[in-house]
Formats: structure tokens, sequence, C-alpha cells
């Protein structure tokens, strides 16, 4: 890694050699690094997160804001998604097993969720006939890669031309009956009256009821076959959308059946978005969050596409709102954003690097930190470059999120072709930057999320990609130097005196405190840790660090990643 060569020329020029201080000054912090548990400070209550009030997922009012718990502790579902398409209609038990090896992939990349949509028609092939053989296939694969899971229930997709089918293969959302009979279970019908076979209408009653129907037996699975919670939320449908094609088109913004049409003269609507998103929250996803809550009230969750289709409206699809569904939906956890970021958008393709500035990643979660949402990325750029290990930093320092997923595993978007694993099982492009993300962040994942966006926590990173690093900052009445790489960034948390968390990774970072001289600063202890729940477990120290007792300088080097508990003298 480059180091800051400013900082590393005043050390020389100071005779400060980090080896004699190791044997020296820090005999002591060598000694307790050798023991299972950090015990360097009294003050270790200040890092234990608040007790767990049930346990099964939940989330909780920690330090003013929503907080993912997962087995007891603070947890966030740091993801990727896996493919769905080749789980083909039809042949659902012989294409069981076609994505298994990308388990042990998704364990080397460093996440610790894994994203697996399960298709509605998948649960009910025919009617009332119930299959839940894949989902446990699935929480089977994850168990024994020790990962957990998100299962995205996609009875609803809306990401192309229809919400219920994009062809009758492996993108058969509803099941075949459901597609196949358009007279019990009828479609929506744009502005010119034309209804549209692949986009069914949430008007019906026979719809919602086979669908609530299936959900909750699905949420009654789980809860009996996931006595270990493997599954630790649900993303419910994927975006939601009237049609689901061509987002902009004003004929396109609302259903208009007869029973559409008489219910939006009836509750005095003139907004065609408005009432989508009212008469889609409450009609249909109300229903079937109510029903998931009874059977297994683990977290539920929306993800919005990003834009806007109309001012005043979060969210960038028709029949998509954040106040809107927060308020009709008691039950439905959070609304996450898919935000992708490109400066040169050709259709829905970028023919440039993708790049975002810090600003950029932060608005967009700004947008959605409304009423009692709890901002996250269900989606985000895949590829080769910096964004979404950058834009993970931001999302769980300043924003608590409680899920960061880019899209997806074997599939780069919006850049093609720069997956994270090749098909030859290798991982590549921004696999690896990505996992150095991941895995700092685990390591002190409880301690992140207590005090995220809270004056204890400072997320520093380059304002821009392909920028280097170099910043100082107060946290909590804690100064800091910060300096790195382009692709350097860190998470420095500061809760009492005397003592600081830094998380990260291809940084320097370096502070002035009047008690590193010598004999005060025997009372210093610099040491890489992780958190269990027992408390700090020790790994050793910093492969890089020193004081200059000339002026007072304690600087730390994380070349790869890492978390560094330090207490002053």
């Amino acid at each position: 890694m480059l180091r800051h060569h400013e900082l590393r020329t005043h050390m020389r020029d100071y005779n400060c050699i980090s080896q004699k201080l190791h044997l020296v000054g820090f005999a002591f912090a060598l000694l307790l690094a050798t023991s299972a548990l950090a015990q360097t400070s009294p003050s270790v209550d200040v890092w234990r997160p608040a007790a767990s009030t049930t346990p099964i997922p939940h989330l909780q009012k920690v330090n003013g804001h929503q907080v993912l718990y997962v087995d007891g502790q603070p947890f966030s579902m740091l993801a990727v998604e896996i493919p769905w398409w080749d789980l083909r209609a039809g042949h659902y038990r012989e294409d069981e097993t076609v994505y298994d090896s990308l388990y042990a992939k998704a364990k080397e990349l460093g996440v610790n969720t894994l994203k697996v949509p399960v298709k509605w028609s998948m649960v009910e092939p025919e009617k009332d006939q119930y299959d839940f053989s894949y989902v446990d296939h699935a929480i089977r694969m994850a168990r024994e890669s020790h990962l957990h899971l998100v299962l995205d229930w996609f009875g609803h997709y809306a990401s192309g031309d229809g919400n219920i089918y994009g062809n009758l293969s492996g993108e058969v959302y509803a099941p075949l009956y459901v597609v196949k009979d358009e007279k019990t279970y009828p479609r929506a019908i744009d502005g010119d009256g034309i209804p549209h076979h692949n986009a069914i209408s949430y008007d019906s009653p026979a719809v919602i009821d086979r669908e609530v129907r299936a959900f909750r037996r699905f949420m009654l699975h789980l809860k009996s076959a996931d006595a270990e919670h493997v599954v630790v939320g649900i993303q419910l449908e994927n975006e939601i959308s009237v049609f689901g094609a061509d987002r902009h088109n004003a004929k396109l913004f609302r259903d208009h059946s007869p029973e559409s049409n008489r219910k939006f003269v009836e509750h005095g609507f003139t907004d065609d978005l408005k009432y989508s998103a009212w008469d889609m929250s409450t009609t249909w996803i109300k229903p079937l969050t109510e029903a998931a809550h009874a059977a297994y009230p683990i977290p539920l969750f929306h993800n919005y596409v990003g834009g806007t289709v109309e001012e005043g409206l979060i969210g960038g699809s028709p029949g998509e709102d954040v106040q809107t569904y927060l308020e009709d939906c008691p039950n439905l956890s959070f609304i996450a954003v898919n935000a992708y970021f490109c400066a040169d958008w050709h259709g829905d393709r970028c023919e440039s690097p993708s790049s975002a500035t810090t600003e950029e990643l932060r608005a967009a979660l700004k947008r959605y930190a409304i009423s009692r949402n709890v901002p996250a990325v269900t989606e985000t750029n895949s590829g080769a470059s910096d964004l979404a290990p950058r834009f993970a930093y931001v999302a769980l320092g300043e924003f608590g999120a409680p899920i960061f997923s880019p899209w997806a595993l074997t599939v780069s978007y919006p850049e093609s072709n720069q997956p994270y694993v090749l098909h030859d099982g290798r991982l590549a492009n921004g696999a690896f930057k990505l996992r150095d993300a991941y895995q700092s962040l685990e390591m002190a994942l409880a301690q992140i999320l207590t005090y995220a966006g809270t004056d204890k926590l400072k997320v520093f990173q380059a304002p821009a990609e392909g920028q280097r690093l170099s910043m100082s900052d107060t946290i909590n009445g804690l100064t800091l130097n910060i300096s790195g790489s382009a692709d350097g960034q860190a998470i420095v948390i500061h809760p009492v005196e005397k003592q600081f968390l830094i998380v990260g990774y291809s940084v320097d970072v370096s502070l002035k405190d009047q008690g590193l001289v010598w004999p005060v600063m025997q009372g210093l202890h610099v040491q890489r840790v992780h958190w269990s729940a027992a408390g700090w477990v020790v790994d050793g120290e910093p492969s890089d660090y020193g004081i200059n007792q000339a002026d007072h300088t304690l600087w730390i080097g994380l070349d790869y990643p890492q978390a560094v508990l330090v207490t002053l003298p």
C-alpha cells in the first residue's frame, strides 16, 4: 500500500522506530494480545450492544434509531443476490441444485447473507398444492456454508414488461394457474383501455386471496423449518409497479379496470400515481404483511426503484411511495432502494465506468430517511469499480443500513461482463474490493450499527473515486488525521474519552496526545480485534504502528482489512 509520505518522513526525522517501541513500551500490550478476550479498559460496556428483546430476527431501537438484531447481536445483511432464471416452470425439482456452487462462492466473497429469490410459482406450482423443497434446500446450503439468507418472495416482479411473468420458463412468478386464467384473476388495464396479460390487477379479491394464502403458508413453513434462524428477512416482491414497463408513460400510472376506476372516483383521487401507491399498499401489500406477521414476524421489506416518477413521491416506479406504504402497512419493517449510478446511461446500460461521489451515495440514502424508515440498499452497482465498497461504508456507518447488496453475484450491472464470479468459479473484477469492505465491517458490525449516524462515529473516504484519501476531522472530541490510497477507507468510533476503534483498510491514522511519552505511554494499548458475543477477541497487534515522543504522535497503518482498538494512556 502507498504510505503517507510526509508522515513517514516525519517519523524518520525523529528516529521513531516502531520495532523498539514494541520491545520496550508495549510489552504489556503484547501480553494482552495473547489472551482470548481484550481486557484493556473498564469501559468495555460502551462497546457492548443493547440486549436483544426477542430471539428471532427483528428490528429494535438503539441510540435513537432502528437496528436489526440476529442471534442476539446487531446485524447487517452484507449480501449479494443469486439468480433465479435457471429455475424453470414445470422443472423446479430437477433444477433445484442449479445454483448450489454459488453458496461457497458467496462465502469466499465475504458476504454474511445471501439473497435467494423464491418465486410464488415454485411454492404453489398447482392450486392449493404447496412445495417448499427449494426453500428447504436453500436453508441447508446456507447452513453448510455458514451463511444467513434473505428470501426474496417473487409473486410480483416489476423490473421488466409485466409483473407476474416475463417468459414461460424461468421468469414465471405467479403460478401458471393464475397466469392462464385471466377471467378468475383479471389483468390490469391501461389508460387506452387495453388489458395487459402479464400484469395482474390487484383490485381483484381473488388475486389477493391466492397470494395471501400462499405467503402465509410460506411463512408458517419457515417458522417450523428454520429453528436456527438461517433466514433473517424477507424481501416482499421485487419493486412495485402497476404494469412493470415504461415507467414514465402516464397511461401506465394506474390500473383502469372497472373496479379500480370505481375506487379512484369513490375515494376522491385526482392523481394517478398517488392513487396507485394508496391502492396497492392497502389492497395488496397490507394483507400480505399482516398474514406474514401473524405467522412468523421476522423483518419484511420492500425494494424500490431509484429515481422518481413524480415530485413528492419517493420511489421510481408507478405504485411506489415510501411514506404511503410505511403508513398503510405497519408490519413492513423498512423500504430499501435499488440505487444505480452512472454518468453515461445508454438505455439501461452504463457506457462509462461507474462512479459516484460520497455526497451522491449519501444523497441516495437520505431520500429514504423519512418517517420510521431505515434506509438500506437492496441493489447497487457491481462490476469492477470501487463504488459498492464505498457505498457499503456510507450505508452502514452513516445510516445503520440493515442490508447492503450489490446486484448480483454472477451478473454485473449496469456495466456488462464484469461479474464477481466468473463462469469457471473464480472471483474476479470488483470481488476483492467488496470482500475487503465486508470483512472489515464484519469485525465490528455490532458497534458500527450501534453508533451509526451519531456524533460518535465518522466515515472516512476520498470524496470521489480515484482520489487519494487525506482528511482531518474531530469525532466526539478526538482529532484524527487519516490518509490513504484511493480505495482506502475507515470508520472511526469514539464513544468515550481515551478509547476509540478504527475499522478499515489501506489507510494511515495519526493523532496527538500528551500521554504519548515515557513512562506514561506504557498505558497505551493498540490491538487488532474482532467482536464476539463474549466481548472483544484480540487478534494481535496492527502490522504497522509507532510513536513519535517528540511531538506526542501515534500513527497506525491499516494495510489490510482490520479493526483496531486503541486505549490512550
